[in-house]
Formats: C-alpha cells, sequence, structure tokens
C-alpha cells in the first residue's frame, strides 16, 4: 500500500511539473516590430502599410501605449509593436517617427 501511494505521488509531481511548463510555454507573447505608413485609423483599428506594400491591420486596446501620447494621422511614419492574440494583430506600442 505504501509503495502505491509513493509511486501515485510521484507521477502526480511529475504530471504538475509538465504541465505548468506547458502552460507557460503557451502562453509566453512574442512581440514584433512593424514599421510603415499609416493607411487608415478608425475606432479601435489601425491600418499601416510599409515600404514593401504590405498593409496590416491592427488592434488597438485600452493597454496600447502612444509615443507620443495621442493616435497616428493618416500618412504619419510609425513604428508598431505588436504580438498575436486570437489571430488579430494586437498593437500593443505605437511609436510616431517624426521628420527630421
Amino acid at each position: 500500500m505504501k509503495r502505491s501511494f509513493k509511486i501515485s505521488l510521484a507521477l502526480s509531481v511529475i504530471f504538475v511539473m509538465v504541465v505548468s511548463v506547458g502552460l507557460e510555454v503557451a502562453y509566453a507573447q512574442k512581440y514584433v516590430k512593424f514599421t510603415g505608413i499609416v493607411v487608415s485609423v478608425f475606432k479601435k483599428s489601425l491600418s499601416v502599410k510599409d515600404s514593401k506594400g504590405t498593409t496590416m491591420n491592427f488592434v488597438m486596446g485600452r493597454k496600447t501605449q502612444f509615443d507620443p501620447g495621442r493616435l497616428p494621422n493618416v500618412n504619419e511614419k510609425v513604428e508598431v509593436d505588436y504580438y498575436l492574440k486570437r489571430s488579430s494583430n494586437v498593437a500593443y506600442q505605437v511609436r510616431i517617427k517624426t521628420a527630421q
């Protein structure tokens, strides 16, 4: 009886460790940068076109940070830090690049 209890306890500890490590890896977010010119801004969405002609759409939430603290205008150059969440590109930080 004691031996089966020890084995089941060891297996349950191993199972908990594997599940916790797996969840930690699964929920890790990878932040990506995208630089381009703003094509459109509408409510909570932002469309940016890069120099290659690729247009990406971003969702802006309440945690999105803007540098400087305002929404970008159309035809402004921006750099967007984003991550993928439920097949949507979620903008984490939007930096407006000024012409120098």
